[in-house]
């Protein structure tokens, strides 16, 4: 399944109001995102309890529009996500603390996490270093977890 930045954004205003119901059959989603959609995806990532496979592409505007969300600390594990793919085109320095709390978040919430990839770039190899070892430095919940940059 595909989700669309503005759907996923309904999805969160909506869920501020009442309980997302569950998405029980969504097994792999692909979503993509503006400048601020990563803030939303916790609420609904803890409504598809059989997600296996999960890739994000950050997509940058020359516009770029300042949306202040507060979301809530996600309580859920995520039981049966597998294998994380997020791709950028440039990983800009305002949003890279907001990206490394997502990426933070899988670690620490993916029980059975066998592979989380991060496409970054064009980036520096001496930025690819400090962010994978960034990552390395979350605590993660799957034993077996393998942290790829790229």
């Amino acid at each position: 399944m595909t989700i669309h930045p503005y759907f996923l954004e309904a999805i969160y205003e909506n869920s501020r109001c009442q309980r997302l119901p569950l998405f029980p059959n969504i097994t792999s989603l692909r979503a993509d995102f503006h400048d601020y959609g990563w803030e939303m995806l916790p609420s609904f990532l803890e409504s598809c309890p059989n997600l296996k496979h999960l890739s994000l592409l950050q997509k940058y505007y020359i516009y770029r529009v300042e949306k202040v969300i507060n979301v809530p600390e996600p309580r859920c594990f995520l039981p049966s996500l597998e294998f994380v793919e997020i791709k950028e085109k440039t990983l800009r320095e305002i949003d890279e603390a907001r990206e490394m709390k997502l990426v933070s978040y899988l670690l620490e919430k993916s029980t059975i996490l066998k592979k989380l990839t991060l496409s970054l770039y064009p980036l520096r190899e001496e930025k690819v270093s400090a962010i994978l070892k960034k990552c390395l430095s979350f605590p993660t919940l799957s034993p077996s977890c393998q942290v790829v940059v790229l």
